[in-house]
C-alpha cells in the first residue's frame, strides 16, 4: 500500500503566490448573493456526514472539508476556494413550500417533491448508501409518506444509482419511475467499451487517492468530494418520448421538455405548475460545465445544448418561475435572476462553440485557439460561468475535435512519433537529460510551470527512473494545481504529482457496479466481448459458438473469423464447433472471467455440447484489462 499523503509537497512559489492574488482583482468577491442563497430554506445539517457500506467500507466523508471555514490560502486559487466552499454547504433545505433539497450527501443532490398522497423524488445521488442517508434526514423532518414516483433526469449514474434505497420507501414496488427517451439504452451502453480507461483517467479527474486538503483536494467543482459506494438500478416504468410532454403525478402538474445530446445522451428538464419551479437538470449549473470530459467521453455537442436552453427559456418564460431547480447545485429564486441565470449559461455555451468554429475557420488550431479565446466580461465575471469543472481552455478544444477531429492539418503532426520514442529523442538533441534538468530548473525558478511540465514529459518518458526528473515534474505540476481555478486541473495536476512522486495506489475501490452490469444487455455485452478479443492472439483462429440463453429463451451464434468477432441474434449455427446452454448472470461471469466453465458446470449453471477445448480455447483470446495503467510514466 502506498501513502495517500506525500510529505515532499511544496508550499507555493512566489509565482504561485502572484497568481492567485491576481484573482481577487479580476473578480468581485464582495458579492455574496450565491452564499445567501446557498444557505436560504436551511432546516437541518445532514445526519450522516460520513458513510460506510455494509462491508465498513468509507464511501462518503464530508467532514475531511471543515478546513474550508478559512480564507482562500495560497495554495488554492482563490475562486475555486470560493466554490469549493458553496458546495460544502450541507443539509436539509426547503426550495419553496412542498418542494425540498438535500445537499452535500453526494456529488450530486436530490429534491423531494412532495404530491397529494406521498412524495415524488427526483434524482437517487450516486449509491444506495447516500440515497438512504438523504431519505432519512428528509423524513426526519417532513411527513412520512411514502415515495409515490421517482424521476430520473438524465442518464448519468450519480443521478439514478441509488433508486433501489430510495423503492424501499414506497409503499406500492410499482410506482411510476420516469425517465426521458432512450434513458436504459443511454444507461447500460455508457461506458461499457472503455470503462476500464475511463475509470482510471478518473481517478485523476476527481483527485482520488489524494488527500482533501490546502494542498490537496478542495472540491470537484461540480460537488463537495468524491463519492463511491453501491450502485443500483431499475428499469424505468415510464418514457417521456414527446419533445414536450405534460403528466400529472400524485396530483402534481409536470411539463416536461427533452433535452437529449446535451450534458447526458438522455436528459430532460421539467416545470412545476403547483410550485411555479423549473427544473433543467445538468444543462445548468453555477459553472461552467465540460463540453469535452477530461476523464475521457464523446464530446458533448456545445451548439445543441445552448439551444436547448434557449427552448427551455422559451417553453417557460411566460409561466410563473419562484425558484430555478439545479442538481448540482443551490437553487436561484425569482424569475427575474432565474431566466437571467439561464440566459447567461446559454450565451456561455453559443459563445465558446460560435467563436471556436469562427477561430478554426481563420486557420487556427486546436492548441492556438485555446491559447486565443477568451469571455467577453458579462460572461467572464459571472460566478455562475466559472470554471471550476469544465475551462476555456479545454472545452474550446473539444468543440474544435467535435468538427475537426484531432489532427492540426500541419503534416508533421499527421504521424508523429509516440510519447516514449519521442522523449527518448528530445532527450538526445537536447543534449542528454542532465542538461534538460539544469534548464528546467532555471525555468521553475523562473515560474515557467508550463514549459517546465512540458519538457519534463519527455525526459520521465525517455528514463522513468531519474528520480531527479520525476520530481521536478512533480513540483511543476503541483503549483499548476494549485493555481487552477477547475477543480479538475487541479486535481489531474496533483494526483499527477503524487503518483510521479509515490507510485500508484492500487488499493480497491468500494465502488460496486454489478447492480448495473447486471441489468446489461446481451448485445452490449457481446460488444464488450469483441472489443476484449486480443486480434494478433486470435488470427488465423476459427470458432463458431451457439448461445442459449436459459432465462430469456434468447439465442445468440457467435463466430471468430478473421481476427473478429460477430455475432448473431435469434438464431443458432447448424454446425457450431460448441453449444452452451446457460443463465445470463454466468455467460456474464465466464465471459468478465469471474467463474470458470468447470465451476458453471459443477453450479449445474452451464451444458456444454461440441468440443469443449474450443471453450477454452476462445476464453483464453480475450484480454483482461489492467486497471491501473501508467499515465505519467511510460
Amino acid at each position: 500500500m502506498i501513502s495517500k499523503i506525500s510529505n515532499q509537497s511544496m508550499s507555493a512559489t512566489s509565482f504561485t503566490k502572484k497568481a492567485n492574488l491576481a484573482v481577487y482583482d479580476s473578480l468581485n468577491f464582495d458579492n455574496r448573493q450565491d452564499f445567501e442563497d446557498a444557505k436560504r430554506g436551511f432546516i437541518a445539517p445532514l445526519e450522516s456526514t460520513m458513510i460506510k457500506n455494509d462491508s465498513g467500507d468509507v464511501v462518503w466523508d464530508i467532514d475531511n472539508l471543515e478546513f474550508l471555514n478559512s480564507t482562500a490560502p495560497d495554495t488554492v486559487n482563490p475562486s475555486l476556494w470560493r466554490n469549493a466552499q458553496l458546495q460544502a454547504i450541507s443539509g436539509l433545505f426547503e426550495v419553496v413550500e412542498g418542494v425540498y433539497q438535500v445537499r452535500g450527501q453526494s456529488i450530486a443532490t436530490t429534491f423531494f417533491i412532495e404530491g397529494k398522497q406521498g412524495v415524488i423524488v427526483c434524482d437517487a445521488l450516486a449509491s444506495t448508501e447516500s440515497a438512504k442517508a438523504a431519505m432519512e434526514l428528509y423524513y426526519k423532518y417532513r411527513p412520512r409518506k411514502p415515495v409515490s414516483a421517482i424521476i430520473i433526469s438524465q442518464s448519468h449514474a450519480d443521478h439514478f444509482a441509488g433508486i433501489q434505497a430510495v423503492l424501499k420507501y414506497a409503499e406500492n414496488p410499482a410506482i411510476p419511475i420516469i425517465v426521458p427517451q432512450h434513458f436504459t439504452e443511454e444507461v447500460l451502453s455508457e461506458n461499457v467499451l472503455l470503462g476500464t480507461i475511463m475509470a482510471r483517467r478518473a481517478e485523476y479527474q476527481f483527485g482520488k487517492n489524494i488527500p482533501d486538503g490546502r494542498k490537496g483536494s478542495v472540491s470537484i467543482g461540480i460537488g463537495p468530494t468524491m463519492s463511491s459506494g453501491t450502485m443500483s438500478f431499475e428499469m424505468p416504468t415510464v418514457e417521456i418520448e414527446n419533445e414536450i410532454q405534460t403528466m400529472e403525478i400524485d396530483g402534481i402538474n409536470f411539463r416536461f421538455l427533452l433535452t437529449p445530446n446535451t450534458e447526458a445522451p438522455a436528459e430532460m428538464h421539467f416545470y412545476i405548475q403547483e410550485y411555479k419551479a423549473l427544473f433543467v437538470s445538468e444543462n445548468a449549473n453555477q459553472l461552467m460545465h465540460q463540453i469535452y470530459t477530461v476523464r475521457g467521453a464523446k464530446t458533448r455537442d456545445a451548439l445543441h445544448w445552448a439551444n436547448s436552453l434557449e427552448k427551455t427559456i422559451d417553453l417557460f418564460e411566460n409561466e410563473e418561475i419562484d425558484a430555478l431547480l439545479m442538481i448540482h447545485a443551490w437553487p436561484v429564486w425569482g424569475k427575474a435572476r432565474a431566466l437571467q441565470h439561464l440566459k447567461l449559461q446559454r450565451d456561455l455555451y453559443k459563445y465558446m462553440h460560435d467563436q471556436t468554429v469562427r477561430l478554426a475557420n481563420h486557420g487556427y488550431t486546436m492548441d492556438e485557439i485555446a491559447e486565443t479565446i477568451n469571455l467577453p466580461k458579462s460572461l467572464d465575471t459571472y460566478w455562475g460561468n466559472r470554471g471550476y469543472y469544465g475551462t476555456l481552455k479545454h472545452n474550446s478544444k473539444g468543440i474544435y475535435n467535435f468538427y475537426l477531429g484531432y489532427y492540426s492539418a500541419h503534416p508533421s503532426d499527421l504521424d508523429p512519433l509516440p510519447q516514449v520514442e519521442a522523449g527518448l529523442k528530445y532527450v538526445e538533441y537536447m543534449g542528454g537529460a542532465d542538461t534538460i534538468l539544469k534548464q528546467a530548473k532555471a525555468d521553475f525558478d523562473n515560474g515557467e510551470y508550463r514549459w517546465v511540465a512540458q519538457v519534463l514529459k519527455n525526459v520521465v518518458m525517455a528514463e522513468p527512473d531519474n528520480s531527479e526528473a520525476k520530481n521536478l515534474l512533480a513540483d511543476a505540476f503541483e503549483q499548476l494545481g494549485y493555481q487552477a481555478e477547475s477543480a479538475n486541473w487541479r486535481n489531474i495536476y496533483l494526483v499527477g504529482a503524487s503518483e510521479l512522486r509515490n507510485g500508484m495506489n492500487k488499493d480497491d475501490s468500494p465502488l460496486d457496479v454489478s447492480g448495473i452490469i447486471n441489468h446489461m444487455p446481451v448485445d452490449n455485452f457481446l460488444k464488450l466481448i469483441a472489443i476484449k478479443l486480443n486480434g494478433p492472439k486470435a488470427d488465423g483462429k476459427k470458432i463458431t459458438l451457439n448461445v442459449t440463453l436459459t432465462n430469456s429463451n434468447q439465442k445468440y451464434t457467435i463466430n471468430l473469423d478473421n481476427a473478429v468477432l460477430t455475432y448473431k441474434t435469434g438464431k443458432l449455427d447448424s454446425n457450431p464447433d460448441i453449444s452452451l446452454i446457460l443463465d445470463q448472470m454466468t455467460f456474464y461471469g465466464m465471459g468478465l472471467r469471474l467463474l470458470s466453465p468447470e465451476q458453471a458446470v459443477a453450479a449445474g449453471n452451464l451444458i456444454i455440447s461440441g468440443d469443449q477445448t474450443k471453450l477454452t480455447e476462445f476464453l483464453s483470446l480475450l484480454d483482461e484489462f489492467d486497471r491501473f495503467p501508467n499515465i505519467v510514466t511510460p
